[in-house]
C-alpha cells in the first residue's frame, strides 16, 4: 500500500531524519514557548524551515497545536505566525491523514480508542467545509479529526483546504496571545487572553446547546 501513496513515503523519510537529528531538542522546545522562541531564533535565516517540519512531525507526538501556536507567535508575531500556524497544522495534518491510509483503523484505534467512532460517523460524505466547522468548532480532538479523515471518503485537496481555513480563527487567537506575553501588563495581552478563553469555552457551549436541542 506504501507504493502507491509517494507523498506519504516522503514525509515519512522526513520524519524519521528530523527525529534522528533533533531527538534531544523535541523535549527541551516543549517545555515552553520561549524555550521553543530562543531554540527557533537559534537557527537564524531557517528559523521558518525548521518551525514547519517541526510542526509536521506534531501530530505523531500528539503535542497540542496550542503550544505550537503560542510559540509561533512570540516568535514570529501574530501576522505571520498565523500564517505559519495555519500552514504547519496542514502540514501535520496531512501527515496524519496519509500515516492513517496507510496503516487503516487499527493503528488509529490504538491511539485513541473509541474516540475515533463518533467523528467517523460525522464525516461520511463530508466535505472541505465541514473539516473547516470541524477546526473552528473543536468539539474534537484536532489530531484524531486528521488521522480519522484519512479512512474517510473525504479527498486529500478537502481535507488540506477545510483544515487551512478552518484553522485561521484558532491560530490567530494563539498566535496574538503569544506576541504578547512579554508585556502581561498590557492592554494586548489582557485582549488576547480573553480571546483564548472565549474559543476555549465554544466546545463547552456548543456541547451545552445540543443538550438542550
Amino acid at each position: 500500500m506504501l507504493k502507491k501513496r509517494p507523498i506519504t513515503i516522503l514525509l515519512l523519510c522526513i520524519l524519521i531524519i528530523v527525529i534522528l537529528y533533533f531527538r534531544k531538542d523535541i523535549v527541551y522546545i516543549t517545555k515552553s514557548p520561549e524555550y521553543f522562541r530562543d531554540f527557533m531564533k537559534s537557527y537564524g535565516k531557517y528559523a521558518i524551515i525548521l518551525y514547519l517540519i517541526l510542526s509536521l512531525i506534531r501530530s505523531l507526538f500528539l503535542l497540542p497545536a496550542g503550544v505550537f501556536a503560542i510559540a509561533s507567535g512570540i516568535t514570529f508575531g501574530a501576522f505571520w505566525g498565523s500564517i505559519l500556524t495555519c500552514v504547519g497544522v496542514t502540514l501535520s495534518g496531512i501527515l496524519a491523514f496519509e500515516i492513517s491510509r496507510c496503516f487503516g483503523s487499527d493503528y488509529l484505534i490504538k491511539l485513541f480508542g473509541d474516540k475515533i467512532k463518533p467523528i467517523e460517523e460525522k464525516l461520511k460524505g463530508k466535505g472541505a467545509l465541514y473539516i473547516a466547522t470541524l477546526r473552528m468548532i473543536p468539539i474534537f480532538p484536532f489530531d484524531a479529526i486528521s488521522y480519522v479523515s484519512g479512512l474517510s471518503n473525504v479527498k486529500l485537496s478537502s481535507f488540506i483546504f477545510g483544515t487551512f481555513i478552518g484553522s485561521l480563527p484558532g491560530a490567530f487567537v494563539y498566535t496574538y496571545l503569544g506576541s504578547n506575553l512579554i508585556n502581561i501588563h498590557s492592554k494586548k495581552f489582557i485582549l488576547s487572553l480573553c480571546l483564548v478563553i472565549i474559543v476555549s469555552l465554544i466546545p463547552l457551549i456548543y456541547k451545552y446547546v445540543l443538550k438542550r436541542g
